[in-house]
C-alpha cells in the first residue's frame, strides 16, 4: 500500500441522539502514517547500530512488547520524518475543529506514538504498546471495551484491526485490502469513512529499482566487441548472463542505499518523492527484495561461473562502501564511482574468460572520474560558500572540481589514442581500422558538450543516464556504432 491516497468516501456517521459525535479512535501504522514504526526501526538500527538491533531480538524472548521498546529505545529511524497520510490528517482536524474528540492508539511503542501525535497535533491522547503489553488485535479491543464503555469509531487498517471494529460502533478503513474491507463489511457496522490507498504499482517498484540505470551496465558488452567474440553464440550468452546479474545485485544495492537514506532523503526536496521514502513500498518489502536480489544474482553466479562471482562481490563491496561511507569523502566518491563503472568492463572480461587490456580499464578509470564529477561540479557550483549537507565538499570547491574534470577528460582521450596505436590497430580484428578515429573525436566532442553543461549547471542527472535520453548524445553514439561497424567491415 502507497502513501497517496484516493478520494475518501463516506456513509453515516454513528452519532447518539441529542449528544456530540462518539470519539475517534486512530491507529497509527498504515493509517495515520504510511509506513511500519517497528520495521523502519529495526532496517535503521541494522545500518545505523547493528549490534544493539541484532541484540534487540533477544527481548522477543518476553513479548513483541520488551522487543519494540528496545528498538524505540536504539531510536536509529528519524520518526520525525515518517510520512503521514495526508487525506487522513486533513480529515482528522476537520473531526477536530468539528470539536470530536480524538485519541492515538497504536500498537506501536507508546514512545514512538506519542512523536508522532505531536506532529499531528489533534490527538485527546496518546496509548500505545508500553514495554509489557503488546497493544494489538484482541488486547486493543479489550483496552478500548474499558476506556470507551460508551462506545467509539475505530480508525484502521489491516486484519488485526477486525477485533477492535467488531468491538466498535462504527469503522473507518484506510487502505485496507479487499478481503479485510469485505469482513469488516460483514460486521454490519456503519462505515463512516473509507480512504483508497493504491497498492505499490510496477511503475514504483521501477523507480526504485533503477531500472533506467542498467543502461550503464552495458558496459559489459564492450569487452565482447573489442576482443572479436561477438561471433561466438555462447560468449554472447556470457555476457548477457553477466549483464543479467550485475543489473539485478545493482538494484538491489539501490533498494539497500535508499533504505539507509530513508531519513536524509525524506528531508530532501525531490528524493521525499521516492517510494521507500514516500511510504508508497514498504520498509520490510524494500528489504526482503534488496536482499533477494542481491542473494539470487550471486547464488546463480556461483553456480554457473565462480569467478564472476567473486567480480560480482567485489563490485557490491565497493557500491556499498560508497554508499554507507565514502560518499561524502571529496574526490575519493567520484574515483570510487569511476571505479565502479571500470568493474562493469571487468565483469564482461571475467565473463569471457578474455584477456583484460590495461589500456581500455586506464581509460575507463580516467573517463568515468571526469564523468561523475560533471555531476558533482554541478552540485559544488550551485551550492552557496560552505560546506555541502550530505556531502564533502564546499560551495568554493567549484573551481577545483572543473580543473579536474576538464583535465581528466582530456587525459582519458589521450589515453584512447594510445589504445587505439598500442593495441586495435595491431590487433588484426579490424579490415579498415581507420574509422576507429571516429571514437576519439566523437568522445572529444561528447566530454566537451558534458562539461559545456555542468559549468551552466545544466547537466541533471548522471551524465552516463543524461546521455540515453539527449538527441545529441543518442546521435554521437549513433555514428560511433556505424564507424566501429565499417572499421569490421570495410
Amino acid at each position: 500500500m502507497s502513501g497517496a491516497l484516493e478520494p475518501a468516501r463516506a456513509s453515516s456517521v454513528p452519532v447518539r441522539e441529542g449528544a456530540a459525535p462518539l470519539p475517534l479512535v486512530v491507529d497509527m501504522d498504515g493509517t495515520l502514517i504510511a509506513t511500519d514504526v517497528l520495521g523502519e526501526g529495526i532496517v535503521a538500527g541494522l545500518f545505523a547500530k547493528p549490534l544493539s538491533t541484532l541484540g534487540a531480538f533477544t527481548r522477543l524472548l518476553g513479548g513483541r512488547a520488551p522487543f519494540k521498546r528496545r528498538i524505540a529505545e536504539i531510536d536509529a529511524a528519524d520518526i520525525d520524518v515518517a510520512p503521514l497520510r495526508p487525506a487522513v490528517v486533513d480529515w482528522l482536524r476537520a473531526q477536530k475543529a468539528a470539536g470530536r474528540a480524538i485519541h492515538l492508539v497504536s500498537a506501536a511503542d507508546e514512545t514512538v506514538a506519542r512523536r508522532v501525535a505531536d506532529r499531528v497535533g489533534v490527538f485527546d491522547s496518546v496509548q500505545g504498546s508500553c514495554g509489557a503489553i503488546n497493544l494489538k488485535s484482541a488486547r486493543k479491543a479489550d483496552a478500548l471495551r474499558e476506556r470507551f464503555p460508551e462506545g467509539y469509531v475505530y480508525a484502521g487498517d489491516s486484519g488485526a484491526d477486525l477485533p477492535v471494529w467488531k468491538d466498535a460502533a462504527g469503522i473507518v478503513m484506510v487502505g485496507a485490502r479487499p478481503a479485510v474491507a469485505r469482513r469488516a463489511r460483514a460486521l454490519g457496522l456503519p462505515v463512516e469513512k473509507e480512504f483508497d490507498v493504491p497498492d505499490a504499482s510496477l511503475n514504483d517498484w521501477r523507480r526504485a529499482l533503477r531500472l533506467h540505470q542498467w543502461a550503464k551496465n552495458l558496459l559489459v558488452f564492450v569487452p565482447l566487441m573489442l576482443s572479436g567474440q561477438y561471433r561466438d553464440p555462447a560468449a554472447i550468452v556470457a555476457a548477457v548472463l553477466a549483464f543479467s546479474l550485475l543489473s539485478i545485485a545493482a538494484s538491489g544495492t539501490y533498494l539497500l542505499n535508499d533504505l539507509a537514506d530513508l531519513g536524509a532523503d525524506r528531508r530532501h526536496r525531490t528524493k521525499h518523492r521516492r517510494p521507500l521514502a514516500a511510504g508508497v513500498i514498504p520498509v520490510q518489502q524494500g528489504a526482503i527484495a534488496a536482499l533477494g536480489m542481491i542473494a539470487g544474482a550471486l547464488v546463480v553466479a556461483i553456480s554457473l561461473a565462480p569467478p564472476l562471482a567473486a567480480v560480482l562481490v567485489a563490485y557490491l563491496i565497493v557500491t556499498l562502501a560508497y554508499s554507507f561511507r565514502f560518499k561524502r569523502t571529496p574526490f575519493l566518491d567520484v574515483f570510487l564511482l569511476g571505479a565502479l563503472y571500470t568493474m562493469r568492463l571487468v565483469v564482461g572480461v571475467v565473463a569471457l574468460n578474455s584477456v583484460v587490456s590495461a589500456w581500455l580499464l586506464s581509460f575507463s578509470m580516467m573517463f568515468f572520474f571526469s564523468m561523475s564529477l560533471a555531476k558533482r561540479h554541478v552540485e559544488v557550483a550551485a551550492a552557496p560558500p560552505g560546506a555541502i549537507a550530505g556531502r564533502g565538499y564546499r560551495g568554493e570547491d567549484a573551481p577545483l572540481t572543473l580543473v579536474f574534470g576538464v583535465a581528466s577528460t582530456v587525459g582519458s582521450v589521450l589515453i584512447m589514442i594510445t589504445y587505439l596505436m598500442e593495441e586495435a590497430f595491431p590487433s588484426g580484428l579490424y579490415s579498415a581500422p581507420v574509422w576507429l578515429w571516429a571514437a576519439p573525436a566523437l568522445v572529444s566532442l561528447w566530454t566537451m558538450r558534458i562539461w559545456l553543461l555542468a559549468h551552466r549547471g545544466e547537466l541533471d542527472d548522471d551524465p552516463v543516464a543524461f546521455a540515453v535520453r539527449d538527441r545529441p548524445s543518442l546521435v554521437m553514439g549513433a555514428v560511433l556504432v556505424v564507424a566501429f561497424a565499417l572499421a569490421i567491415v570495410m
